[in-house]
């Protein structure tokens, strides 16, 4: 007994210490600093400031007014690295001290003071909302304010990220209101709306990685945001202009592409690119894919048109697929040529067997096709194919992060 509980305390402390460790290295800070001249010029004359953001008293927006009303924040959500809220046309994201990983470093403050990364890479990518039409130009959510609030009594400082409210919400938001429509549209009708609208993110993304050198490391359904002020479904029928108007955000996992981050256990483990850009892009596509599949009201279609390689919209992906799973080189740029050039016009005849040839031979899965049939195997063949996956949920339950909350790396250089 005594040995077993010995051999168990040690596999414990074993795990506990590995998955720290991995959890150290992907809260390491971003390096900043691969700028393009642009880029630098419109840094030069910002300072970072703890109490004075971009825009403190602005066009529709007071700090102090805000701060004032606190009590009428309205609470969009709830996470682990802090709450979301909103207040009159201003989205208020308030990271918790205690428990955000604040991986980067305020530059010019002595001792150091540690900040969201989310803040000077919203700045950096999406630029200062008192910016005409910045927003539009740069594809990422712009920021109204910044500021680490004042102490208050037993309640610790907190910084705050304001950036303006999009009433439309995201991806996942437009694809559920198009599911529950009146109309039922095919996924090529969806696909010829909304394909300027991914080319236009691939276009923000390659600016991204070849501009800043850094990977956005989180592209998901609910970090798409709909930037039009049209109505989803302003007609009978879907327009071309209504919410095609795509902007990236949710930038607290931007990275350089040659953070540690990328290639830890936890990095591979969860099936990413070796190379940040690449997995970008892949994830990019299997977002605009799922956003595709969660519009339908027959998913099924979807499903069994998806592996054919008949329509434009599934051939784009099994090319930039292929791309990535033979390390040719997959990039923005070349995904981008891929959507205009070669998969704009659906073929006569879908591949044959498609579904089967793009799946495991192993006989476990052909004994699934058996009992399942076709129909749920397809299903659970697409969900796998599109699945995102880069959490650490394992490492923060053996790394104990509810009790001594997520390790972080040193800071003691400026990382901007």
């Amino acid at each position: 007994m005594a040995m077993a509980a010995t051999e168990a305390a040690f596999h414990f402390l074993d795990n506990f210490q590995k998955h720290r460790a991995e959890l150290a290295i992907k809260y390491t800070p971003t390096q900043f600093g691969r700028f393009s001249t642009l880029i630098k010029m419109a840094l030069k004359d910002h300072e970072w400031q703890q109490d004075g953001g971009p825009n403190e008293t602005g066009e529709g927006y007071s700090r102090k007014d805000t701060l004032a009303h606190r009590d009428e924040w309205q609470q969009l959500g709830r996470g682990f690295e802090g709450r979301v809220f909103k207040y009159q046309g201003n989205v208020i994201k308030v990271f918790s001290s205690e428990r955000t990983p604040l991986r980067n470093c305020m530059p010019g403050t002595e001792p150091r003071l540690r900040w969201p990364t989310e803040i000077p890479a919203s700045l950096i990518l999406g630029g200062p909302a008192n910016e005409p039409k910045r927003e539009n130009r740069s594809g990422f959510l712009s920021v109204v304010d910044y500021y680490l609030s004042p102490s208050t009594g037993n309640q610790a400082r907190e910084w705050h990220l304001v950036t303006p409210f999009l009433p439309l919400g995201n991806l996942g938001k437009l694809a559920y209101h198009l599911r529950r429509s009146d109309i039922s549209y095919t996924v090529r009708e969806l696909d010829i709306v909304f394909r300027p609208s991914i080319e236009r993110l691939l276009e923000v993304l390659g600016g991204m990685h070849m501009d800043s050198g850094l990977c956005h490391d989180d592209v998901k359904l609910d970090n798409i945001f709909l930037g039009s002020s049209q109505p989803i479904l302003d007609t009978s029928k879907l327009e071309a202009g209504s919410a095609t108007e795509w902007l990236l955000g949710d930038l607290g996992n931007v990275r350089e592409r040659d953070h540690p981050y990328h290639v830890s256990n936890l990095w591979t483990l969860s099936g990413n690119l070796p190379d940040c850009r690449a997995n970008d892009v892949l994830r990019l596509l299997k977002v605009y894919m799922t956003f595709l599949r969660e519009s339908m009201v027959e998913p099924a279609i979807f499903d069994e048109e998806f592996f054919q390689d008949s329509q434009p919209w599934s051939r784009l992906f099994w090319l930039i697929w292929e791309d990535a799973q033979k390390g040719r080189g997959l990039s923005a740029s070349s995904a981008l040529e891929l959507s205009r050039k070669s998969a704009h016009r659906p073929t006569d005849k879908p591949r044959e067997n498609a579904y089967i040839d793009r799946q495991p031979r192993e006989w476990w899965d052909f004994l699934w096709r058996m009992i399942a049939g076709n129909s749920v195997a397809r299903h659970w063949a697409v969900k796998k194919t599109l699945r995102i996956s880069a959490g650490d949920a394992v490492a923060r339950k053996w790394g104990l992060v509810l009790l001594l909350s997520v390790p972080r790396g040193s800071c003691d250089v400026d990382t901007l």
